[in-house]
Order: structure tokens, then C-alpha cells, then sequence
């Protein structure tokens, strides 16, 4: 199979991982037209195209050449496309990662976080009065539980140029002894660090979590770095999962859910 071929066959595998060709195109700042050109092998992106094209996917350049497997569609899916060589830093997170959990297993099994989609909610850092409501993703990577999402769009000046990699975190997911911690790692140009502790809570019948979300960073002013926060999972019903991810992400708190208020603004305060 030719060059052409090749590239344009795994751009059409990893666009439909991602659903609309038309959503891929924007978020990728590429006209309608010049990506069908790609998918249809008719034409080759420049060097730094590729390089957003391959960053927006979390893969290399070698989808150019190689044919992707199943295997490596499914973990490019989950974040965790395998190189052959690795992506700079992966070995050192490794490494990292084995010296301090040399005999601890933090990935034990729970009904408590399944796999799922859910509509999380915390306050706002950067707006008083406001909290934002995202949709992450959990699930379950080998024996790891991982985690992704996106930040919202909003927090981006109007003239740059956002990509959806660019506001998409990704995170581990771990079982201490009592709830979860939740580390997310936020892309380029942020490349901030987040810890969120939950535990299980009951809202009337229905299982949720709620706890307290941490970001790494300098102190900013007006700006807090700690927010309560609230997760509850989806139903396993696409038209639900969309309804919701068409609702606005920043929310007035007096518009905050009754069932949720509570949980992300406490009266009073105790921290």
C-alpha cells in the first residue's frame, strides 16, 4: 500500500474514533475541504499540520507509513497509543511511578466508580458566584483506571487558537484506603497538575461522590486553587450523555441543581 494510502486509511480509523469528521476539522483549524482531501489519500499534510494532526490524535508520525493495528486504534482511543520508541517522558513517568508504588496496588476493583461517563461539578476558580459542570470520562485500561475530559473553551482568550488537545486533560485514577484520588494532567501550554479526593455519597436513592479538588499552581489574584466538587454517572443512554454535553459549563450557583448545591458550596464553609 502506498504512502498516500496508508495515511489517509488510519486518518479515517482515528477521525471515526472521535465521530464527526466535520467536529475533528474545526478542532484541528482545517477547512472542511483540505481534510477530506486527507481522507480520501488524495494529499499529504505539511510537516507541521502533521505534527498538530498527530498531537490532536496522541500519535506519531509514523501513521504516515504503518498501517495502524486494532490494538493501537484501542489505545490511542484510551490516551495510550504504544509507540515503538517511546514519547518523550513516557520512561521517566515510569520509572517515577514504579519507585513509589514499588508494593502498593492503588487500582483495586469498585462499584463505587465504574466505568462511565459523568457530569462532574465543582466551583469555579476563576469566577465568584460561578461553577463550572464538565462530563469526564472513566474507564478501565488493562488493570489501570484512567480518566479524560476537556476544559472549557471559554477559559481561552477569543483569539487564540484552541484545539481540542489542547483542552483536554487525562488522569489516573486511585484507590486509597479510604475513597479515591484522581490525578489529571493537563496538556500544552497549561501543563497544570490537579488532585481530586472523593468519596462515596448518597443524593435520596441515587450513589454519587463528592470531595475536594486541589490545582497545582501559583497563587493568583481573585483566583482560588481549591473548589469542592460533585460527580455522578450517566446513564448508559447516548441521547442523555448528549443532552447534557450541550448545556452551558459555566453555571450561576444560584442555577446550580438543589441536589447538587450543597455539595460544591456548603453553608458554611469549612476550609
Amino acid at each position: 500500500m502506498s504512502v498516500l494510502l496508508v495515511f489517509g486509511s488510519n486518518l479515517r480509523k482515528l477521525t471515526a474514533l472521535r465521530g464527526s469528521q466535520t467536529a475533528v476539522a474545526n478542532d484541528l483549524d482545517i477547512s472542511r475541504v483540505q481534510f477530506q482531501r486527507y481522507l480520501r489519500s488524495e494529499s499529504f499534510p505539511k510537516p507541521n499540520m502533521l505534527k498538530r494532526i498527530c498531537d490532536y490524535f496522541g500519535v506519531d508520525a509514523r501513521i504516515l507509513t504503518d498501517p495502524l493495528s486494532e490494538e493501537q486504534l484501542q489505545l490511542a482511543k484510551a490516551g495510550q497509543y504504544e509507540a515503538k520508541i517511546p514519547a518523550a517522558g513516557t520512561t521517566v513517568m515510569q520509572q517515577a511511578i514504579s519507585y513509589c508504588a514499588i508494593d502498593q496496588n492503588y487500582f483495586e476493583p469498585s462499584q463505587e466508580l465504574r466505568d462511565g461517563i459523568y457530569s462532574a461539578w465543582r466551583g469555579s476558580y476563576s469566577r465568584p458566584g460561578c461553577a463550572v459542570r464538565q462530563m469526564v470520562q472513566i474507564k478501565t485500561l488493562g488493570l489501570a483506571r484512567v480518566v479524560n475530559g476537556f476544559d472549557p473553551r471559554e477559559l481561552y482568550p477569543e483569539h487564540m487558537k484552541v484545539t481540542g488537545r489542547m483542552r483536554e486533560f487525562r488522569g489516573v485514577v486511585l484507590r486509597p484506603e479510604v475513597g479515591f484520588v484522581i490525578l489529571y494532567f493537563h496538556a500544552d501550554p497549561s501543563r497544570y497538575v490537579s488532585m481530586e479526593h472523593l468519596e462515596h455519597v448518597m443524593v435520596g436513592h441515587t450513589p454519587a461522590l463528592a470531595g475536594t479538588i486541589f490545582l497545582g499552581r501559583g497563587a493568583h489574584a481573585k483566583q482560588r486553587r481549591m473548589a469542592r466538587t460533585f460527580m455522578s454517572r450517566l446513564p448508559d443512554d447516548w441521547s442523555v450523555v448528549m443532552q447534557v454535553a450541550r448545556r452551558p459549563m459555566f453555571v450561576d450557583m444560584a442555577d446550580v441543581p438543589a441536589s447538587v448545591l450543597p455539595f460544591i458550596e456548603p453553608s458554611p464553609e469549612t476550609f
